[in-house]
């Protein structure tokens, strides 16, 4: 499955993200691991319907495969009986949620107002941007380290407040943040070295739409599938339309216009008339 920007049936997307995910048809995985098929279960016990349990079974996705990928988006779908559509929206809208364009080790500094104070913000993002090579928005060229400004995370006494993947510290900075970077320097094997004043990569952010493999030549001449019951394998023209296309709109150049002097109406194009009032 790869997500798309905007052009539903293009070949490759004008603009946007390249596809996330480069498994086929028949390599798509169908479903998680038994471990994690038994966790939903267990969700979905715990709610009033699967589709309740939507955010717990997304990160079920992230454990899967490392991030919520295309690929994961559509099992969890699946699972919760849902449209694709309507779980993209989730994991874009709550952006804690891990993508495939963030790092292995993924840095969430809060910048908002109480830890910007002071320069808190700017001093943790300093010194991850020596250590690592990254600003904001920046991930390193091999994957392993990404950092992003991001709001408020709940602990405005303590600034400044970071998160790692899943891992929240208070008061991050000086020779804290910098003993925490190098343990995770050699934890992947790696040194200071390796990353500063080396060039990073910009993480491309933007949303996606709906996978493309979920649109058909002809969609957008002649109207929306369904999403619920959309068949990545139908051929153009198969499966009901929730929308169709309208009809040209009416303009002075198609319909009769008044004639202002004697209140009637002229002639239209196609030499009818039509009388007064």
């Amino acid at each position: 499955m790869s997500l798309s920007q905007n052009v539903p049936n293009a070949g490759a997307p004008a603009f946007g993200p390249a596809p996330v995910s480069g498994a086929t048809p028949a390599t798509r995985k169908k479903e998680f691991s038994p471990e994690r098929m038994a966790k939903f279960h267990d969700y979905a016990e715990e709610y009033p319907n699967k589709r309740s349990a939507l955010m717990m079974t997304l990160r079920l996705a992230e454990e899967e495969f490392g991030s919520v990928t295309d690929e994961g988006i559509e099992i969890v779908a699946e699972l919760c009986n849902m449209p694709v559509a309507h779980v993209l929206g989730m994991v874009t809208f709550y952006t804690h949620y891990k993508r495939p364009f963030h790092g292995k080790h993924r840095f969430m500094v809060c910048a908002t107002l109480m830890c910007a104070l002071e320069g808190n913000t700017d001093a943790a993002l300093d010194q991850i941007q020596a250590k690592l090579g990254i600003g904001p928005g920046e991930k390193t060229a091999d994957g392993l380290f990404s950092c992003e400004k991001v709001e408020c995370l709940a602990d405005c006494d303590k600034p400044p407040v970071v998160q790692k993947d899943n891992e929240h510290f208070c008061s991050m900075r000086g020779a804290v943040l910098d003993k925490y970077i190098a343990s995770l320097l050699n934890k992947e094997g790696k040194v200071e070295s390796d990353y500063a004043g080396k060039p990073a990569v910009a993480m491309d952010t933007r949303v996606p739409t709906i996978p493309a493999h979920f649109n058909f030549t002809g969609e957008s001449e002649t109207g929306a599938r369904k999403t619920e019951n959309k068949d990545p394998y139908w051929q153009a023209g198969q499966g009901d339309l929730t929308t169709k296309v309208p009809a040209p709109l009416a303009t002075p150049l198609t319909v009769p216009v008044a004639d202002g002097v004697n209140g009637g109406r002229k002639p239209s194009s196609n030499g009818h008339k039509k009388g007064g009032h």
